[in-house]
């Protein structure tokens, strides 16, 4: 045998002893492993499930149970007060505001005539009266003024998307038309109570009539909360006579405001059944009070 050939003898012996191991030597002992912690140690010591995701997972049972009981389409968006960030849940994300403007509209004529149009005001957010609605609008001039100024008040509330529908549109159209998207109304919603001049239109929205206590206007003394809302509806589309109904509200704790943009489109169509819709959505809210986003104003 030459050299060569012993050296790889040995060197292939060497090998298999290292991996094989002699007959005496023992097996490796298995790796250490802490045991399992106990109860109810293991769930005090696991990480919290934050809030975000908890509301989420809620709103995906909430939402079937919403549907099955009332079929249709339902959205929801908060937006923490003083804050432009964002949840937004559902498949409904937009559709004409309707009546829902009329908050931007009764603050920008507010601005403008004062007193004036106090009384006003207070028939358009608290009743939701058409009429009065539509005086407002026509203080700021109408047509292109009314647009401006009410534009102006929606980009003041960090709503920089939304474009409002008037007279002046061909064919011609109506503000209550303007398309407002959830994200963008909650948005408007989170920083109207730090804008100036907004005090007489919360307090109308806090006290509004029957025709509007649905959503979360009487979730208020149910948590230990505030609430104040304005409600909105009308045909979904030119092509359907079904309602869109909507809500653009806040909620007020101890920890803190968030403002509530949320939509329905029953399945029936019927007003009555959008209602249902939202008041359902609140129910929910209240009962994930703590997964709530809430802010304050100047906290940014």
């Amino acid at each position: 045998m030459t050299l060569i050939r012993r050296a790889a003898v040995v060197i292939v012996v060497a090998v298999a002893a290292v991996v094989l191991g002699t007959g005496g030597a023992q097996a490796a002992p298995p790796p250490f492993r802490l045991p399992p912690l106990p109860e109810p140690i293991a769930t005090w010591l696991r990480p919290p499930v934050p809030p975000a995701k908890r509301l989420s997972d809620s709103w995906v049972t909430a939402e079937k149970s919403i549907r099955k009981a009332i079929p249709g389409q339902v959205g929801v968006a908060l937006v923490p007060v003083g804050s432009d960030v964002a949840q937004s849940f559902g498949s409904l994300k937009t559709g004409r505001a309707w009546s829902t403007v009329k908050v931007p509209v009764a603050l920008a004529a507010e601005r403008k005539n004062g007193a004036a149009v106090l009384a006003k005001e207070d028939k358009a957010i608290t009743f939701s009266d058409n009429d009065a609605a539509g005086d407002l609008w026509g203080s700021l001039g109408g047509g292109k003024q009314s647009v401006d100024a009410v534009t102006s008040v929606l980009r003041e509330g960090h709503d920089m998307r939304t474009r409002v529908s008037s007279e002046i549109d061909t064919p011609r159209s109506y503000p209550g038309y303007t398309p407002w998207a959830l994200v963008d109304q909650a948005r408007f919603g989170a920083h109207l109570p730090c804008m100036p001049n907004t005090d007489n239109i919360l307090s109308h929205m806090g006290s509004v009539a029957p025709n509007q206590r649905w959503g979360i206007a009487d979730l208020g003394p149910k948590r230990h909360a505030v609430t104040a809302v304005k409600g909105g509806w009308g045909p979904a589309t030119d092509a359907s006579p079904g309602y869109l109904v909507r809500q653009l509200g806040l909620i007020s704790t101890d920890q803190g405001e968030v403002a509530i943009a949320m939509a329905a489109r029953p399945r029936s169509g019927k007003l009555d059944d959008g209602t249902k819709m939202l008041t359902r959505i609140g129910d929910w809210l209240g009962r994930n009070f703590t997964s709530i986003p809430a802010g304050k104003c100047g906290l940014l």
